[in-house]
């Protein structure tokens, strides 16, 4: 009787994932011993066929598979000669046991066949051969939900993709995440850093330089003034007002016996007409 039954709730199963699947440019099929894939459709489907998987476990005693959730950055950057961490984590339905299996594969951006550079089962077996030999090591801790690994000696001949599948029985169906990687001569970030110290290094200097000519043309400017006013001879015109205008002060026009006054106004301007004849 439980095979019948078994057998009858398959082929329920099996036709409503199918129909569920042509609505959704999904390809179903029938139950063949093992649950169809469905971990890669939308949440809806995801939802309706974990209930459907419950109801049948519950009638034939069997255990129920969920979907594994991993997670992995699109897009990762590395440096020649450098290394890099490909961060891979995943999230289970069930306790994690001691045969969850882990699998990171490599393929080419020209394409061809996906190799496996790394299987963990208990701990890690990197691949002795292929293109990443002696330069990838196991950083991931599954106890915590953690698979990732450490490329050590970037080369540009490692661009590619990369995947990391994990499975965690009765958990063995799940999207397979991957990562872009991108080997380059130098970062970006670097380059950015070089041009911007070369412009500092030469810009800062020089208007600095600059700056201190200006000042030093100010300076002269001003004490070329400051010369030309206190050397600059006076016409005797100008001398004859200062005789009236000078601070007010009633001068006599001729020369006074006292030494102790200065000359007058007449003396002064006789005195400087001599001068000027002097010096024709």
């Amino acid at each position: 009787m439980e095979d019948y039954c078994y057998f009858y709730m398959s082929l329920i199963f099996g036709s409503l994932v199918t129909v569920v699947g042509h609505t959704s440019n999904y390809t179903g099929s029938v139950y063949s011993g093992t649950f169809p894939d469905i971990c890669s459709s939308s949440a809806p489907i995801r939802h309706v066929v974990h209930i459907l998987r419950y109801v049948l476990s519950s009638i034939v005693g069997m255990s129920p598979g969920l979907c594994i959730d991993i997670s992995m950055y699109p897009n990762a950057y590395g440096v020649v000669g450098e290394s890099i961490k490909l961060k891979c984590s995943f999230t289970s339905s069930y306790p994690i046991s001691d045969i969850v299996a882990v699998d990171w594969t490599y393929r080419q951006p020209s394409g061809g066949p996906t190799v496996m550079i790394l299987h963990f089962l208990n701990k890690p077996y990197p691949s002795v051969v292929g293109p990443f030999k002696d330069r990838i090591s196991w950083e991931g801790d599954v106890k915590r939900g953690d698979a990732s690994i450490s490329l050590t000696d970037l080369r540009l001949t490692d661009n590619g993709t990369l995947s990391c599948i994990v499975r965690n029985p009765p958990d063995v169906h799940g999207s397979v995440p991957q990562t872009k990687l991108t080997v380059t001569k130098e970062t970006l970030y670097f380059k950015f850093s070089t041009v911007s110290l070369l412009s500092a290094l030469v810009f800062i200097p020089s208007a600095l330089v600059s700056l201190l000519l200006l000042v030093r043309m100010r300076r002269s400017i001003s004490r070329g003034r400051t010369k030309n006013l206190k050397w600059r001879k006076k016409s005797p015109i100008e001398e004859s007002q200062d005789c009236v205008y000078d601070d007010n002060e009633s001068t006599p026009l001729q020369h006074t016996s006292s030494p102790e006054q200065s000359p007058g106004c007449l003396m002064r301007f006789c005195l400087r007409c001599i001068d000027d004849s002097d010096e024709e």
